[in-house]
């Protein structure tokens, strides 16, 4: 049976090791045919640039290693849909980023996708009373006034940002780090099937039975902030995640918007340094919507990450490459060494990593100032 359109987008998405970026690749080598690409000749597919010989037999193989049939019986299953780039229902916003994902699983209401007015609200999973007190509020006022709440479903303030928007009868998308079919954390089981019966909905760019880990999280906290047209961090350190999303908002010219908190709180040290490097200080829903009425899209400069001079003071001696650094930054590290300033996408190419786990690694370097990202885009170690 020849795949649709969909279902080809579809076997794509699920291809182990085929993501947005060598999608980005096949299409502009083959155009927008996407079963035409499943049925290339290997030939054609390692003409492709920069996508390698073992994702080319991989796709040119795609039935060995992606089970159409069985992924079809689960959206039935599930009651869940697979919507590709394509598709008039995608998110308007998510197709103006770099790397958005080939298509989205989602349960609930497709046509909560449609809208452009949309904000991100992230945080810690340690939330205080105070970070919930505030993303509640936040979240309500925003929801009440028509704006859709999008989260990552995780304990803590993502948890509180969609229930406030429930409480009022507002859309809230939640982007998860796993598949569809999986309940993660396993305590906002009724959470998400309140937000799939309600007007927004359940997304993810994972297939079924795909467990969360630590590459995926930075995948699903792109499509957050690609997906948003503002993000606000609510309570964060200067690490994690909510941090990571930041990044990404502010490198897809996004707004970024930051909640102050008490400054001798670890939850505020991340939104304090947020606004000091240009992100919008937020107190409440109406700040947020004053800068963003008007315009789908406000155009930021991305966050620079340079420190002020009592930061300096503080600063820490640099660690090497093999001190506490995950593997993925020491592939980075190590290519970066000979000198070379390099983009995030070669950077994927050659260490063959995710796109989105790159640009996550090199926010972390970053903020360990052991690379530095310079005025086009590229980076070079320090």
């Amino acid at each position: 049976m020849t795949p649709t359109p969909r279902q080809a987008a579809m076997i794509l998405n699920g291809l182990p090791g085929v993501g947005p970026v060598a999608c980005r690749r096949l299409r502009e080598f083959f155009g927008e045919d996407l079963v035409s690409i499943l049925f290339a000749e290997k030939k054609e597919l390692f003409g492709v640039p920069g996508l390698g010989k073992t994702l080319a037999e991989k796709i040119s193989a795609w039935r060995d290693f992606f089970d159409l049939e069985k992924e079809e019986r689960a959206l039935t299953a599930h009651g869940a849909k697979f919507i590709p780039f394509f598709d008039a229902a995608f998110p308007p916003l998510l197709k103006e980023i770099p790397d958005p994902p080939v298509g989205l699983y989602l349960r609930g209401n497709a046509d909560a996708l449609s809208s452009r007015k949309t904000v991100g609200l992230v945080g810690t999973r340690k939330a205080s009373l105070y970070g919930s007190t505030q993303a509640k509020k936040i979240s309500r006022d925003l929801a009440a006034a028509g704006w859709s709440i999008v989260s990552g479903g995780a304990r803590g303030i993502d948890t509180a940002a969609h229930e406030a928007a429930l409480e009022v009868g507002g859309p809230t998308l939640c982007v998860l780090g796993c598949g569809i079919d999986i309940i993660y954390p396993p305590d906002n089981a009724e959470l998400f099937k309140k937000i799939a019966q309600s007007s927004g909905a359940l997304l993810s760019e994972f297939p079924f039975g795909k467990k969360a880990d630590k590459r995926s999280f930075p995948q699903r906290n792109r499509i957050i902030a690609g997906i948003s047209a503002g993000t606000l961090v609510v309570e964060s350190d200067c690490s994690g995640g909510s941090i990571i999303t930041a990044h990404f908002a502010a490198d897809y010219g996004r707004a970024v918007f930051a909640l102050p908190g008490r400054v001798d709180q670890p939850g505020s040290r991340g939104c304090h340094k947020l606004i000091r490097e240009g992100a919008t200080l937020a107190t409440c829903a109406s700040d947020i919507i004053e800068d963003l009425a008007g315009t789908p899209i406000q155009q930021f400069l991305a966050l620079e990450n340079t420190p002020d001079e009592s930061e300096i003071r503080k600063a820490p001696p640099q660690r090497t490459a093999s001190e506490n650094l995950s593997a993925e930054a020491q592939k980075i590290l190590s290519l970066l060494r000979n000198g070379d300033a390099l983009t995030p996408d070669a950077l994927a190419e050659r260490t063959t990593l995710p796109f989105p786990l790159v640009s996550a690694t090199l926010l972390l370097l970053e903020l360990d100032r052991l690379v530095a990202r310079k005025a086009d885009g590229t980076y070079e170690i320090l």
